[in-house]
């Protein structure tokens, strides 16, 4: 069983230089997400479903001003300007045929949680296996 209670999370990923030595332009990328639990579905038939709200990404490139790496900071799209755009979509859809467009939802379901593994899957349908990086026997499955 998950328990979430309104945790800001940052999902960092750090970009390497290449073999050869150059630097990438994108040094990192911050994705600021606040994860909680629903509490009006908290007795559905899902009760490791962990909600997902979007904060900001955070995008630090390779080169620095005055010594400081530049960074740009990324609003993400609010729930309500999400519905206005997807509703736009639709609108255009009428003519061009093709299928409605569902407001997507940002969550994951936790399908298995131990002390060294998390198997989790999207709202999309995409599956994710993670362990901890001093679990020594995933590691070589990892790789």
């Amino acid at each position: 069983r998950v328990i979430i209670s309104g945790t800001m999370v940052n999902n960092v990923i750090d970009f390497m230089a290449k073999d050869d030595g150059t630097e990438p332009a994108l040094k990192q990328l911050v994705v600021k997400v606040k994860a909680f639990k629903d509490k009006k579905n908290q007795n559905s038939n899902m009760p490791n479903r962990v909600n997902l709200q979007f904060r900001y990404v955070k995008a630090v490139l390779s080169r620095k001003l005055f010594g400081r790496n530049l960074a740009l900071y990324i609003p993400v799209p609010g729930p309500f300007l999400t519905r206005i755009i997807v509703t736009f979509a639709n609108l255009l859809r009428i003519f061009s045929k093709k299928p409605k467009q569902e407001i997507p939802k940002a969550y994951f379901d936790v399908l298995y949680l131990d002390k060294n593994l998390r198997i989790q899957k999207t709202a999309q349908g995409n599956l994710f296996v993670q362990a901890k990086e001093d679990w020594s026997e995933a590691m070589p499955l990892l790789k």
